[in-house]
């Protein structure tokens, strides 16, 4: 393939600045197989959002394994890619020396060839670049798409002068890091406005009193005694379809958050005409996450017909004139306090079955004055929603922003110098 059918391959970077020229990653990198010999260097962790860093300074679940001799010896300035993940953007320039998992890809770069890591660390985790290396993968299924060495290092690369690439880095090191900031100044006023929701339910709720060591006046009674609580249908993917069956909307535990139910992504599967009627949504019943999140609820606002409800959600329905919008308050007070998390026992998976629910004691408080305090906390809290969805509107435009002032550094869209 020449150089000029390669550029024509690279739609996703369109017209690149005359002075840029294109190569192939393997006239820039070398994989490199040097393999730790005791695994006593540092464990480095691979992320599409953080890039390269130790794996200390992360939170992560899956356990390391337990012997390292034989992973991957990792320079500063190479190119790491999760070779598994890379449609992710599971990749960067490492900065620092380390091991990852001999299933990665290591590249180093060649002797004067010109490149500069960070400039190539912005080229290869760009949006475009990603979706790239996705078209470019093998595998079957989207999730097992996997990036192997001959075909990155066969992929085109844009390469510009190198104190043009210098000058793309350091723009794109003060531009990003102003907006990551930004990024993280509303990451944490959506914190405070979450913990200021959860003050404000508590001391309606609660008060002062401590549900772990109630007052002796306190008085406390059983959810099973003033509400039916039902499981939803078990999801049988396998199983055959009944030709007396009605495919129905379903509502499951990702559908249920604090702000109400969120449709926007709906599945549905078969029911009997018993299983829909006996498994139906009205107006007043609060939907409880059984599995997961547990604890977290929302409130049925209007009759929901034809609607109906998965086994990871149990459905509670008030059997006199108990307030289920009120309850909604109670649950989630008592799983940010952990006494959900006791009830579920949160050494093990966490389920709130509908035994438990039925079991859980409440503060006994008059129905009048439950109506009373959810109206007003329904009042408090959809003002401090409003700001957490704007705040939260806000972090997504400016990770598009970022996303797209990196694509347009990085492709010569514009003068960097003449930005700055």
């Amino acid at each position: 393939m020449t150089l000029t059918q390669l550029t024509f391959d690279q739609s996703w970077a369109g017209r690149i600045p005359p002075r840029w020229r294109w190569s192939r990653n393997k006239e820039l990198l070398t994989e490199s197989l040097a393999l730790s010999v005791d695994g006593d260097e540092e464990l480095l962790s691979v992320s599409h959002l953080t890039g390269i860093t130790p794996r200390s300074e992360k939170t992560v679940t899956m356990t390391a394994a337990e012997n390292l001799e034989g992973y991957r010896i990792v320079e500063p300035g190479d190119l790491v890619i999760n070779t598994m993940w890379a449609w992710m953007g599971a990749l960067g320039i490492a900065k620092q020396a380390g091991i990852v998992s001999p299933a990665y890809g290591v590249y180093s770069p060649r002797p004067a060839a010109p490149c500069e890591p960070r400039f190539y660390d912005y080229v290869y985790r760009s949006e475009p670049y990603v979706m790239e290396m996705t078209r470019l993968s093998r595998g079957i299924w989207s999730s097992r798409l996997r990036l192997y060495p001959d075909v990155f290092l066969s992929m085109a690369v844009p390469v510009p002068p190198l104190n043009e690439q210098r000058a793309i880095a350091d723009y794109l090191d003060r531009e990003t890091a102003r907006i990551d900031t930004l990024i993280e100044e509303q990451q944490r006023l959506i914190e405070m406005l979450r913990e200021r929701r959860q003050d404000l339910i508590r001391a309606a709720i609660l008060g002062s009193a401590n549900p772990f060591s109630p007052p002796a006046e306190a008085a406390f009674t059983a959810i099973g005694h003033h509400f039916s609580v039902t499981l939803g249908k078990m999801l049988d993917a396998g199983k055959a379809v009944r030709a007396e069956d009605r495919l129905l909307p379903y509502i499951r535990a990702g559908n249920i958050q604090d702000a109400g139910l969120k449709l926007d992504d709906v599945k549905e599967m078969p029911y009997s005409e018993a299983e829909a009627a006996n498994l139906n949504l009205l107006k007043g019943d609060l939907l409880v996450v059984e599995g997961g999140a547990v604890g977290t609820n929302a409130l049925v606002r209007e009759d929901m017909p034809g609607w109906s409800f998965q086994k990871t959600v149990n459905r509670l329905r008030p059997l006199g004139n108990w307030s289920s919008a009120w309850l909604g308050y109670v649950l989630r007070t008592y799983r940010d306090i952990g006494v959900i998390d006791i009830v579920c026992n949160k050494s093990t998976i966490p389920h709130l079955t509908a035994e438990k629910l039925r079991a859980m004691r409440i503060p006994s408080v008059d129905p009048q004055e439950q109506v009373l305090v959810a109206a007003r906390l329904d009042r408090q809290t959809i003002k401090i929603d409003v700001l957490i969805e704007e705040t939260a509107r806000f972090i997504e435009l400016s990770r598009e922003r970022r996303s797209a002032l990196i694509t347009a550094a990085v492709t010569g869209q514009f003068d960097v110098g003449e930005a700055a």
